[in-house]
């Protein structure tokens, strides 16, 4: 028997779960518009309760413009003014990372770094648990990083002009138990910072 390859490994996790899903080979219900028209794309979404999953490999002519991610995402309620990324530290930070904050929280400070353009309450979504779960992700899934950005992902309708929240490796993710791992677990990340949100909002 044929051994399946990577997208087609990943293309049975929603097909096995019944989740309504788009790839690059049949759009149903999300929509993708590339930058580049000589662009080999693929690509793989599908939404499970409120996250949206994407595993994004592309391979352009220009150079620079090529880049594989995989990710979760959702709408959050919080303006947007109010940004920031979250990764694990490096001692290389200190030199090569700009924008970078302090949260106040200890752990936060002391094991990742945090940027944002703008100054404002980090500590009113992030805590002691979602670092928590943060650091037990990473374990499995690295490098990986958290963002709230606006329109971070337009090429998905439903995020489109939207503040989102994201966890996202630049790994493409296909084994099963590695992406129930990555809902179950960011997904609770995420929806303890959206919670700390609505309290905030």
């Amino acid at each position: 028997m044929e051994t399946l390859n990577v997208f087609e490994q990943l293309l049975d996790y929603p097909e096995e779960n019944q989740l309504v899903y788009e790839t690059h080979l049949s759009e149903k219900r999300f929509y993708l518009s590339p930058n580049d028209p000589i662009q080999n794309t693929k690509y793989i979404f599908f939404k499970q309760q409120n996250l949206i999953f994407v595993a994004y490999d592309s391979f352009a002519v220009k150079a620079g413009s090529s880049q594989t991610f995989t990710g979760i995402y959702c709408p959050i309620r919080l303006k947007p003014e109010k940004e920031f990324k979250l990764t694990r530290k490096y001692w290389s930070d200190f030199l090569f990372i700009i924008n970078k904050r302090k949260t106040g929280i200890e752990r936060v400070d002391r094991n990742f770094t945090l940027t944002a353009r703008n100054e404002w309450n980090f500590n009113a979504l992030l805590n002691e648990k979602t670092t928590h779960l943060f650091q037990d992700l990473e374990k499995q899934i690295s490098p990986l990083k958290l963002i709230i950005q606006h329109d971070y992902l337009p090429i998905i309708d439903e995020l489109k002009g939207q503040q989102v929240i994201g966890l996202e490796t630049n790994e493409w993710i296909y084994e099963h138990e590695k992406v129930s791992y990555f809902l179950e677990v960011g997904g609770k990340l995420i929806n303890q910072v959206i919670a700390s949100s609505d309290r905030s909002f």
